[in-house]
């Protein structure tokens, strides 16, 4: 005899990164959302929930009309629920709840417009959830939203967990479905009667409903999978052979909320699905703790938030801003791409646009960081290193400092060892992507460089001996200073540091001082002093680092000039440029620099940013002061 129905809710979550190529989300619609919908609206018995990001539902609106009116077709015929959320795909712990409210509410007003539907339910981003985030969702209207298995099993609940529980906050309430991982497993990567074969076997307990949750794009999009997926017919071979089960049924969320109350009350605490959490080690937010270009991206975004809070104009730039991709890092890019951290700070730039003018320096969380603003330019200082950490070029909205260090990641061993590594191809049956990793060119090995220091600008480097472009490049160099990272007291971005060369044999100290001058609408000079605190002769090499995300054709093959006083690097991206001088004669050396990271092809380079290292012989008598000023200017391109 057969057994008893169990209610499938089949839920698959569409997006595409803020700042994402346009042929990447093309790629991703022709491979998965328009094929998969296309093999749905076959079968007319399925159900599937739908989940869609803003940014996506963007690109829809206004590349594929015809699609929406195919989900609106679905709509109409009862075979889909569509799910709200963050509008822009935020990271909900990781935002004010202001922006939380904001985001959910737009993403339902844009679901009444094109749907004529009030979603029940919001998808979680990256299923990272928090406690503290019941109240929130319930004020925004959010009845119920999806955590995997793994969330219960931490609130001591034994699987199998199926069904849906019951989180409370004071007056405050959210329903939580459990999403199985073996199903996430099983889905697409085995054959589909592998998939109903465990649903039969899975003992529910007699609630009966079972919830698979997971991306769109691995129907298709992911390494192998179309072809597995809709070229040899998995998705509809599935789809035929669970309309012919008896006891398997579609079912949306609502549809189960209404017939069927929660298991129970239940506290779960910070969690996110098993590979994040691996990646993570164990808390979504100890990405800002790993990389502290995240870090400052995020307090950044959340200044910019409460500067523009209740400026309609502003929102949706900020909001775009929150979308999750660029801060953190697993199997796929994320931090890595360079193009999503940059639209980060793009529509950061532009949501501040909105409320500021230029025209003044400022100091920022507590005289840690200092900002001086121009017409055409903001320019952020860091008192660590007396740094230049952020370089804003307003009328084109972009950082010219969008960079990244190269941090040893632990993927980065099976290169090193030479083991478990395999050309990338294709996914074949029995292998998820989390199982996956390959590389897309040999030899990667031998561009495993790591960094010292964050990737900023006007860093100071003392050297016995000039450099050259390689050891540069590789960031092999032998320091005697200790200027590059140590504390500076400032005041009105007047930096100084007292610290100490430290030679073979002895230690001298030594004092520097930096004082920005900002000038016209879009440069600044920064003028230097450097003094030998000693009874001794001293001689070094006084070098200057300057970290600028560009796309110089030139530089990137290599740079090295000698006795100049002056240089400028064009953008090639963006059509900006970025002139230096300085007074006195000096070897200029620029290099690209490269990151060895994972993405969902296998791991591969990238280009973070241009490394430029201006460096001289100085030479000092016991007590003698070294001036010099360096000038650096951003504009339109010009070479």
């Amino acid at each position: 005899m057969p057994g008893p129905v169990k209610k499938l809710v089949f839920c698959v979550h569409a997006h595409q990164p803020i700042g994402n190529f346009d042929h990447v989300f093309n790629e991703a619609y022709e491979k998965s959302y328009r094929p998969f919908f296309d093999v749905v609206e076959k079968h007319p018995k399925v159900k599937v929930t739908a989940h869609f990001s803003g940014s996506l539902i963007d690109w829809l609106c206004e590349k594929k009309p015809e699609f929406i009116e195919k989900l609106k077709r679905l709509n109409s015929r009862g075979q889909i629920e569509f799910l709200g959320g963050g509008y822009y795909e935020p990271i909900y712990g990781a935002i004010p709840e202001r922006d939380i409210l904001g985001q959910i509410r737009m993403m339902r007003e844009k679901l009444k417009t094109l749907f004529g539907v009030d979603p029940e339910g919001a998808w979680l981003t990256e299923r990272v959830w928090d406690p503290e985030l019941t109240a929130p969702l319930a004020k925004a209207g959010v009845r119920f939203t999806i955590l995997d298995d793994l969330h219960f099993e931490q609130a001591g609940i034994e699987p199998p967990i199926t069904h849906y529980y019951r989180a409370s906050e004071g007056k405050y309430a959210v329903d939580l479905f459990a999403s199985s991982k073996n199903l996430r497993y099983l889905m697409p990567f085995h054959k589909a009667q592998e998939t109903l074969d465990y649903l039969h076997s899975l003992k529910t307990g007699g609630d009966n409903v079972v919830v698979f949750a997971d991306d769109c794009e691995k129907f298709g999009m992911w390494p192998g999978t179309y072809h597995w997926v809709y070229e040899e017919g998995w998705l509809d071979q599935f789809f035929k052979l669970a309309e012919k089960d008896k006891t398997v049924q579609f079912s949306f969320f609502k549809e189960v909320r209404a017939q069927f109350g929660p298991k129970e009350e239940v506290h779960v605490p910070h969690g996110s699905y098993s590979e994040m959490m691996e990646w993570s080690a164990g808390r979504f937010y100890n990405f800002f703790e790993k990389y502290p270009e995240s870090l400052y991206m995020k307090n950044r975004m959340w200044e910019v938030s409460r500067r523009v809070e209740g400026r309609k104009e502003a929102l949706p730039f900020l909001y775009r801003a929150q979308c999750n991709c660029a801060y953190w890092h697993g199997v796929f890019g994320g931090l890595y791409l360079h193009h999503l951290r940059a639209a980060i700070f793009q529509n950061l730039i532009e949501a501040e646009k909105r409320v500021e003018n230029g025209g003044r320096v400022e100091s920022l969380e507590h005289g840690k960081r200092w900002v001086a603003r121009q017409k055409n330019a903001a320019w952020f200082f860091n008192a660590q290193g007396a740094c230049l950490e952020e370089l804003d070029y307003l009328p084109k909205p972009a950082n010219l400092m969008c960079n990244l260090r190269r941090y040893a990641e632990t993927y980065h061993r099976a290169l090193q060892v030479g083991v478990g590594m395999s050309e990338a191809g294709q996914t074949t049956e029995h292998v998820s992507i989390h199982e996956m990793l390959g590389t897309k060119e040999k030899g990667l090995e031998r561009h495993l460089h790591y960094d010292p220091y964050p990737r900023l600008s006007f860093m100071e480097h003392f050297f016995e001996e000039p450099i050259d472009v390689d050891v540069f490049r590789k960031a092999e160099y032998p320091q005697i200073g200790d200027f590059a990272d140590g504390v500076y007291e400032v005041k009105d971005l007047v930096f100084q540091r007292k610290g100490s060369l430290h030679y073979s044999d002895e230690t001298i100290p030594l004092q520097l001082k930096k004082t920005v001058v900002p000038q016209g609408d879009g440069g600044i000079q920064v003028q230097y002093q450097i003094t030998n605190l000693s009874q001794k002769e001293i001689r070094f090499v006084w070098g200057v680092e300057f970290n600028f995300s560009i796309g110089e054709a030139e530089a990137m093959k290599g740079l090295s000039l000698q006795d100049i006083s002056e240089h400028v690097f064009l953008d090639s991206w963006r059509g900006i440029s970025i002139g230096m001088r300085w007074d006195g004669q000096a070897d200029l050396l620029a290099a690209p620099i490269e990151t060895v990271s994972g993405s969902e092809g296998g791991m591969e380079r990238t280009v973070q940013q241009l490394a430029v290292l201006r460096q001289e012989r100085v030479s000092l008598k016991p007590g003698e002061a070294f001036a010099r000023s360096i000038w650096l200017d951003v504009g339109e391109g010009r070479a």
